[in-house]
């Protein structure tokens, strides 16, 4: 049975930053050919994953209430969701990269992000494996 993600014809993206000017301007360039959702948290990434169910999570590491790292863990813990992850972050030491990587990140970009770099990597991301 097709994902109503492809039904509708577009995949469905995850963005999670508490940073709005960031997640603000991912959802709009993102938005062109994919469905976007935002949250601010980890809180509410959590919620919006169970809901919507999405293809891809991008997620920034370091936010209030709860971090990228755990969100992810918990959302694959709960919703049983396999969705790749792309995180972007204002972290970029090589301990951090490692453990978002564990994490079961896809990618690990550092801010500020290429744009066309990232779309790139949500091409890949979302590509069957």
């Amino acid at each position: 049975m097709p994902s109503q993600a492809t039904v509708r014809g577009k995949k469905r993206i995850l963005v999670v930053d508490d940073e709005a000017d960031c997640s603000d301007i991912l959802a709009q360039f993102l938005g062109v050919q994919y469905e976007v959702f935002v949250a601010r948290d980890g809180l509410q990434g959590i919620e919006l994953a169970g809901r919507h169910r999405p293809d891809l999570i991008i997620a920034d590491v370091g936010m209030p209430n709860l971090g990228g790292l755990d969100m992810v863990r918990v959302i694959r813990a709960r919703h049983g969701l396999k969705a790749p992850v792309i995180f972007v972050s204002g972290r970029g030491t090589p301990t951090d990269i490692i453990a978002g990587i564990s994490a079961g990140a896809r990618h690990y970009l550092t801010k500020p992000v290429d744009l066309q770099d990232l779309k790139r990597r949500v091409v890949r991301a979302l590509e069957p494996a």
